[in-house]
């Protein structure tokens, strides 16, 4: 999150150029998402799982062995941000499918909610611990570290003894035809139609800011390494609350009541982390959009995926991921272009504004299946 665009901008690279180590990294869910889904219902998921971690190994150790040398040039920044991100397509294809097999897809947001709490550790202690390696070797020798962690995932995922495939597993389907089951599944679905849909606007509008925040901390603020990896750990606890708020708040307001809220908050968060003055205001800013940021995609994946079938789950998680992904990399690159131009606090202001624009065109979509589904329940 922080060492690659880093290494970027030390190297004397825009912030245009920063942002688009993150479009890289998205673009693979683009590229491979549909082929991926059928890797993950096809062939055994903890497989899948531990290859392709060993395989960013490989990406994150490519950096830090080019810098023995020199600088590494942008392009071999970006290779490596790309390759990881390809081995991210398909781990988190046969995950999606690995959730519904240990808990069950009726308890799908709450098993979301608490695999974002995972993520949270990982991401409150990556970006703390990136600021202070970077200070300390450099960004390219800090992904040393990023390989080692992989590799200790690549261990754990072989220490998982069950079996995480669905019981109705059909293998031996046309690779076409398993990814038409799939998408047919979002389009003909009114409750995956419409969360993919808040999906796709709201990460269009997010992704735009999301893609600046170290150029914001690192040259428009001036913070160090240090504080600029405490900004983004701060964001990233925020991860840790979500399963007990989730758990609270989900069935008392509902999906649909409790999305709004978080986007409409979101929207407001974005704004003041991009017109922060300095160091105390961007960590509280970012760390309340960072909250939203988990509470909306755990409520969103989980509430899509209930009306998926287990053999279809990795199909049609990776395929909803890949949608919303292209929305997050058509806003992370346009907002990467608008940065020089524009300023990265305007991005941010635009940024503001198009996921304001969700509460009025994407959410009275989920609002409209939710009351069709739950005619008597007031909170739906």
């Amino acid at each position: 999150m922080i060492a690659l665009p880093w290494l970027v901008l030390d190297g004397g690279g825009s912030s245009t150029q920063a942002g688009f180590v993150f479009a890289f990294s998205m673009l693979p869910y683009v590229l491979f998402g549909l082929f991926a889904g059928v890797v993950g219902d096809r062939y055994p998921r903890r497989t899948i799982m531990w290859i392709t971690h060993a395989l960013q190994v490989f990406a994150a150790l490519l950096v830090p062995i080019w810098a023995l040398a020199g600088h590494p040039p942008l392009l071999i920044i970006l290779f490596a941000a790309f390759v990881i991100g390809t081995a991210r397509v398909f781990v988190d294809a046969a995950v999606f499918g690995a959730i519904a097999a240990i808990i069950g897809r009726q308890h799908f947001s709450q098993g979301q909610a608490t695999l974002s709490a995972a993520w949270a550790v990982g991401y409150l202690a990556g970006p703390a611990l990136g600021g202070v390696l970077i200070s300390l070797i450099g960004a390219a020798f800090a992904l040393v570290a990023e390989a080692i962690m992989f590799t200790v995932a690549v261990a754990m995922i072989l220490s998982i003894k069950r079996s995480l495939d669905a019981d109705d597993h059909r293998g031996h389907e046309p690779a076409w035809a398993m990814m038409k089951e799939g998408l047919a599944v979002i389009i003909q679905s009114p409750r995956v139609r419409a969360y993919t849909a808040v999906s796709i606007a709201w990460n269009l509008g997010a992704a735009m800011s999301a893609a600046l925040i170290v150029p914001l901390l690192k040259t428009v603020l001036g913070l160090g390494s240090t504080p600029s990896g405490i900004v983004l750990a701060a964001g990233a606890a925020m991860g840790l609350l979500v399963p007990t708020l989730l758990g609270r708040l989900l069935p008392r307001f509902g999906a649909a009541r409790l999305t709004t809220v978080a986007t409409a908050v979101s929207s407001v968060a974005i704004f003041a982390t991009g017109l922060a003055p300095g160091f105390v205001v961007a960590l509280i800013s970012n760390a309340v959009r960072s909250l939203t940021d988990y509470t909306i995609l755990s409520v969103v994946i989980g509430e899509r995926q209930k009306g998926v079938p287990d053999r279809l789950q990795a199909r049609v998680g990776i395929s909803g991921r890949m949608i919303a992904v292209m929305a997050m990399t058509i806003g992370a690159a346009l907002g990467s272009v608008l940065a020089d131009p524009l300023g990265v606090r305007m991005v941010f202001v635009i940024s503001a504004v198009i996921v304001g624009l969700v509460l009025v065109t994407a959410l009275p979509i989920v609002w409209r299946v939710e009351r069709a589904s739950h005619p008597n329940n007031p909170t739906a």
